[in-house]
């Protein structure tokens, strides 16, 4: 983005950050608990965000440094005012391509476990919860390791962000949402409200391998890959910055002179999609995709939860042993074991009177959900640099700053984390206020 495109005028309310995977097909390999490694592509990823009064947004800049003769790009806290937009992208220099492995997650720890063999396509394969297990690679591992492998074979999507705000408190809006490629008439190659369609039905996009033939009433689009998929953040503020002159790389300090990294926690975690659930059985051709689900319906009790597993550390760092967990929004905590994690976890908030079953009608996050609060910890500390842009008289200190991780990854535990769902196409809109 050019600094000619930043708008000179007081920016808006909201601030939107956008996984904007809905412009390539999303060609996942997300068959999780369920089926034999099944190898697929993307074309790319890129997350972007729109104005908001109050508060904007940048992202790590990028420094060359040479270590033991190899030059590496660092990551650096964004110093001048031309750094922070209401508008950001975030691009990486891999794609997401043969994503193989099964990952579960309590939205900060990821974990491959170790399976019983499959039983059927219908239950599929079984953890084993004494086994040893491994840990999940992210994307921003994968991408800035020195390995030459592994670019490619990531299990979650994780991105750094920063935002600063006049305000201490920063809100993922109601107005966030993760629909399907289909319900925002994604055909392919463009999208277009007006040529939305359903998740199912003999007139869908990117139909499923499994369940009812193409041009069958009980055919289900591959989009349905929406309800496996799980959103967190972890946060911190950051009250202060250093730069090494020998390298040129600014990093962040928290309240107490800590790193980002040891002070940081779990602020969100977001199972957006609800109201979609996956029936198997051993015959894939008589699977069937439920959509329009509330939190009233029978069936809820099989989608309204996120479920996942933990793993243990035993003493010299071997993994092993593997605990089930489950969240439930207040809303429908009334399923059997989950919790609400302190208010963290949120489901979307659907209710009898959301329309969901017609063209381009999808769920929103529907509440507020804070990720940054009034700590007394948090300062205005930060001296920025001024923009270059004629006109930019942006202040350059008074700001509360925080910087996030944004995780993205298909759940192994639920039903729709299926081979079935490979050649998915989404969106995921997180929208940031005060």
């Amino acid at each position: 983005m050019t600094n000619a495109t930043r708008p000179r005028r007081r920016l808006m309310t909201k601030n939107l950050i956008m996984m904007l995977v809905l412009l390539v097909v999303i060609l996942i390999a997300i068959f999780a608990w369920y089926t034999d490694q099944y190898a697929a592509t993307a074309e790319s990823t890129s997350i972007s965000a729109s104005a908001a009064d109050n508060v904007e947004l940048a992202v790590p800049e990028k420094v060359t440094v040479t270590e033991d003769g190899v030059e590496k790009q660092k990551d650096s806290f964004p110093k001048s005012n031309d750094s922070w937009k209401s508008k950001i992208e975030f691009k990486t220099s891999g794609y997401l391509k043969d994503l193989v492995k099964d990952v579960t997650s309590n939205g900060e720890q990821f974990v491959i476990p170790n399976f019983e063999a499959a039983k059927g396509l219908g239950e599929g394969r079984k953890v084993i919860t004494d086994d040893v297990w491994t840990k999940g690679l992210s994307s921003k591992e994968a991408l800035t390791n020195t390995k030459v492998n592994d670019d490619d074979q990531y299990n979650y999507i994780s991105l750094d962000f920063y935002v600063r705000s006049k305000s201490k408190n920063i809100n993922v809006t109601a107005d966030s949402f993760l629909a399907a490629g289909s319900e925002l008439g994604y055909d392919g190659t463009n999208a277009d409200p007006n040529k939305a369609k359903l998740l199912t039905g003999e007139d869908i996009y990117r139909c499923s391998s499994y369940g009812a033939a193409k041009g069958k009433s009980g055919a289900f689009s591959a989009d349905a890959i929406v309800g496996a998929l799980r959103v967190s953040l972890i946060g911190a503020p950051v009250d202060g910055i250093s730069t090494d002159d020998s390298t040129g790389i600014t990093t962040e300090t928290t309240f107490d002179g800590g790193t980002w990294a040891n002070k940081s926690a779990l602020k969100f975690v977001w199972l957006p999609r609800p109201d979609i659930f996956l029936q198997t059985d051993d015959n894939s051709n008589n699977w069937k995709l439920y959509t329009g689900i509330k939190p009233s319906d029978t069936i809820a009790e099989k989608t309204y939860c996120h479920n996942f597993y933990t793993g243990n550390v035993i003493t010299g760092n071997v993994k092993k042993g593997l605990t089930a967990g489950a969240y439930c929004d207040p809303a429908v905590k009334s399923i059997a074991g989950a919790t609400n994690n302190s208010g963290i976890f949120k489901v979307s908030n659907i209710n009898d009177n959301t329309e969901l079953d017609g063209k381009g009608k999808y769920p929103t996050l529907g509440q507020s959900a804070k990720v940054a609060s009034d700590a007394p910890e948090t300062s205005k500390a930060i001296q920025f640099t001024a923009g270059t842009e004629q006109g930019d008289n942006r202040e350059t200190t008074g700001y509360y700053v925080y910087k996030f991780t944004l995780n993205l990854w298909a759940e192994g535990e639920d039903a729709e984390a299926r081979r079935s769902m490979s050649n998915g196409a989404f969106s995921l809109e997180l929208d940031f206020g005060t």
